[in-house]
C-alpha cells in the first residue's frame, strides 16, 4: 500500500494510493489525497489495510446505468412466473416505461414518481376518466416492486424510492343491482352472455373464474361448482352452490355434453375471453350506465346478507379470506339502517 508524498497549492501533501478487495470479494483502487501528514496518511493506509483483511471495506459504491425501462425487460420473466397480477401488471408496465422508461433508475426520486402521477391524471383511462388514485398505487407498486428486484439481483445498490408512500385514498364502488335492476339488465344483453350474467349475479363469482370454468368442475346433479385452489384468486378451494334458476341456465347451454369451457362464444367457437363490448352494449342497452361486470359480485354479497346469511357465511361463498377486504364489497345503506331499527322495534327494544 503506498503512502507517497507531493506538491500541490505550495503546500507539502501525502497521499494513499493501493488496491485492496472489498466486502463484495472485488479488487477495488483506494486513493485518498491532500493528506496534512505522514503520521496521518499511515494512519488511513492502516485503517484501510485493516478493512480490507476483515472484508469490511466498502469502497465506492458501483453506480448503475440501468434504465427503468431496463430494469423492468430483466424483471418481467420473474413477475410473469410468480405474479398472479401478470396480466394486469404488463398494462401498468406501458405506462411507466412510456413516462419513465429511460430515465436512469438508482437517480429516481419522489419528486420523478409526482410528476409520474401528475401526468398520469392528465391521460384518460378506456371509461374516458382519469385513473384513480388506487390505480396509481398499483403502479407505483410495481414500480418499486422491479426497483426491489432489481437490488436483490445486483442490478442495483440501493432501493431509490424505498421511502415513497402510497396514495391510498378511498376507492371503495358502491354501484349494487336489485333483482329488478338485473332483470333489466339480463333482457338487454345478447343470448350468448345471459348465463354468464347470471351466474356472476346468483354466486358472486368473479369473471376470471367463471370465463375459466371447465365442465369437469361442474356437477349439475349435485348442484355445485367446485373450484380448485388454482382455479381461484386467493388459492383456495371453493365450493358454489347453484341456484335453481343457474343450475337450469347451465343445463340448457349447447356445450353441456362436450368437455372443455363451459363458456364459449358461438361467433368463435372457442371460449369467451373478454366480456367488455358485449357486456357495454347491454349496460347502455338497459340505461344502467356506470355498471361494472365486477359490481355483479358485490350485488351477490350484499343481497346475500341483507337476506340474513351470516357474514362468515358469505366470506366463504365468496371467497374473502380477509373481513378488510370483504368489507369492500359488502354495502351498508339506508335500508340496511331501516331494515335494522324495524327489526330491534319487532322485538320490544323500543
Amino acid at each position: 500500500m503506498g503512502v507517497t508524498r507531493y506538491q500541490a497549492d505550495g503546500h507539502t501533501w501525502w497521499r494513499v494510493d493501493a488496491w485492496v478487495v472489498d466486502r463484495d470479494g472485488r479488487h477495488v483502487r483506494f486513493r485518498q489525497k491532500r493528506i496534512p501528514t505522514k503520521e496521518q496518511a499511515l494512519a488511513v493506509a492502516a485503517k484501510t489495510r485493516t478493512a480490507s483483511f476483515e472484508g469490511s471495506f466498502l469502497g465506492r459504491a458501483r453506480k448503475s446505468r440501468h434504465t427503468v425501462a431496463e430494469l423492468w425487460k430483466s424483471y418481467a420473466p420473474a413477475a410473469e412466473r410468480d405474479n398472479d397480477s401478470w396480466a394486469t401488471d404488463q398494462g401498468r408496465a406501458k405506462h411507466l416505461v412510456r413516462h419513465l422508461g429511460s430515465m436512469q433508475a438508482d437517480r429516481l426520486t419522489l419528486k420523478d414518481v409526482d410528476a409520474y402521477r401528475d401526468a398520469r391524471l392528465k391521460e384518460k383511462t378506456q371509461r374516458g376518466t382519469p385513473p384513480t388514485p388506487a390505480t396509481l398505487d398499483r403502479e407505483t407498486e410495481l414500480l418499486k416492486r422491479l426497483l426491489g428486484y432489481a437490488v436483490k439481483s445486483g442490478q442495483l445498490k440501493d432501493h431509490p424510492l424505498r421511502g415513497v408512500q402510497l396514495l391510498r385514498k378511498p376507492n371503495v364502488r358502491r354501484m349494487v343491482l336489485d333483482e329488478n335492476g338485473f332483470q333489466r339488465l339480463f333482457a338487454a344483453a345478447e343470448e350468448a352472455l345471459q348465463p354468464i350474467l347470471l351466474l356472476a349475479f346468483d354466486s358472486g363469482m368473479r369473471k376470471e373464474e367463471l370465463l375459466a370454468l371447465r365442465w369437469e368442475q361442474v356437477d349439475l346433479e349435485a348442484s355445485i361448482i367446485a373450484l380448485a385452489p388454482e382455479d381461484t384468486k386467493t388459492d383456495e378451494p371453493r365450493v358454489i352452490v347453484l341456484t335453481q334458476r343457474a343450475k337450469e341456465a347451465l343445463r340448457s347451454l349447447p356445450s353441456r355434453f362436450k368437455k372443455g369451457f363451459v363458456f364459449v362464444s358461438s361467433r368463435t367457437g372457442t371460449r369467451w375471453v373478454d366480456l367488455k363490448k358485449p357486456f357495454g352494449r347491454a349496460v347502455d342497452a338497459a340505461g344502467l350506465r356506470g355498471l361494472w361486470f365486477h359490481d355483479l359480485r358485490r350485488s351477490f354479497i350484499t343481497r346475500a346478507r341483507r337476506v340474513g346469511v351470516p357474514e362468515s357465511v358469505v366470506m366463504k361463498m365468496s371467497g374473502h379470506r380477509t373481513r378488510a377486504v370483504f368489507e369492500r364489497y359488502n354495502v351498508v345503506d339506508t335500508q340496511d339502517l331501516r331494515a335494522a331499527v324495524r327489526a330491534l322495534e319487532n322485538l320490544g327494544h323500543f
